[in-house]
């Protein structure tokens, strides 16, 4: 949404925690029940959040519009980020395949090397969190797909297309049938995107029934992923199928509730939670920034996470702890930098 009067800011704060989840997720030991619980719920939140904020084309001219600002906000950064990633592929041993430092051939190969990899491979191998950017790729041909089966069909019905394709896509997954440039993964973002779109629809029914509907989601989120079932869609996991997709979205209802919780607490709040929803709606704004930076952490400091191998949970806590306060540095002195650069060249 543009416009800061337009935001709503309970889905900044359900993004601010999506992001850190993500931070925090990224960290722990794959085997960890606190990360099994992070993955059933972040990446579909940010589908669905996307979802119910969006306005779908409903015209060719308004899809062409919708089109080019999405080729903005998702694919330049997922390129930007790729670069970044083979630039200091050329100078630290952590890109895939290495290329030793010798030259402008070499810096190219390099790139091309990294484009390969994520684009073409359906098994991307050597990237690190940088291949976390497949998220942008996915929701740019969700909103892609959504967009053209709205002009299409014209129909309140439509939705229907989003979910048989999104079965497409898990069945792909299940059956380790990827397709190049994560399309089989943008099904499955679609199907998320249209729940989204659908409680926005139905908001006012919803609301109706929340409390009940807490209680349901909340007893089958924790009941469901305490027995390891829950999807991580990057590399395309999804246990118990379709009930993974069930699980998150129950689980992303209860963030989003706990994030319209603190949005009505912050007439009646004290100071210091005051601060602290703020902050959470200040995150949730930059979303996009926060993410990049995390995209290419692991690059940046790879020794400093390659040491928590084979350390107690203890100390991999320490390592999350170290980890949020590096990406979150980065990230105000890269939006204090946007900030001094663009306040200049609104003066010139």
């Amino acid at each position: 949404m543009t416009g800061e009067k337009k935001r709503i800011l309970w889905v900044d704060i359900a993004k601010a925690f999506a992001i850190l989840s993500v931070i925090i997720s990224h960290t722990l030991n794959i085997d960890m029940m606190a990360r099994t619980m992070m993955f059933s719920i972040h990446m579909p939140l940010f589908f669905i959040l996307s979802g119910f904020t969006t306005k779908l084309a409903t015209t060719k001219a308004e899809f062409k519009k919708r089109l080019l600002k999405n080729l903005k906000t998702c694919i330049i950064p997922t390129l930007v980020v790729l670069i970044i990633f083979a630039i200091l592929g050329s100078f630290i041993q952590t890109a895939s395949p290495v290329v030793e430092p010798n030259g402008f051939s070499a810096f190219l190969q390099n790139i091309g090397a990294t484009f390969k990899d994520f684009f073409i491979d359906i098994y991307p191998r050597g990237l690190v969190n940088a291949s976390a950017v497949w998220f942008l790729i996915a929701l740019f041909g969700a909103k892609t797909i959504l967009d053209l089966i709205n002009i299409t069909f014209k129909s309140e019905k439509n939705g229907i297309i989003a979910f048989i394709l999104g079965a497409i896509g898990i069945c792909m997954g299940v059956f380790d049938r990827r397709l190049p440039c994560f399309i089989d993964l943008m099904f499955v973002a679609a199907i998320f995107m249209e729940v989204g779109i659908l409680w926005r629809r139905y908001e006012k029914v919803i609301k109706k029934y929340t409390p009940i509907l807490l209680v349901v989601a909340g007893f089958y989120w924790f009941s469901q992923t305490i027995r390891g079932v829950y999807l991580e869609l990057w590399i395309h996991f999804y246990a118990g199928y379709e009930v993974s997709i069930l699980t998150a979205i129950a689980g992303s209802f209860l963030v989003a509730n706990l994030a319209m919780m603190l949005e009505e607490s912050l007439t009646k709040a004290s100071t210091i939670l005051k601060k602290g929803i703020s902050a959470l709606v200040f995150l949730g704004k930059n979303t996009m920034l926060l993410y990049l930076v995390h995209c290419l952490d692991t690059s940046l400091f790879f020794y400093l996470w390659d040491f928590r191998d084979g350390v107690s949970n203890k100390r991999l806590y320490l390592f999350v702890v170290v980890r949020l306060v590096v990406d979150l540095g980065l990230f105000f002195v890269l939006y204090f930098l946007k900030k001094v650069v663009f306040s200049r060249g609104k003066k010139h």
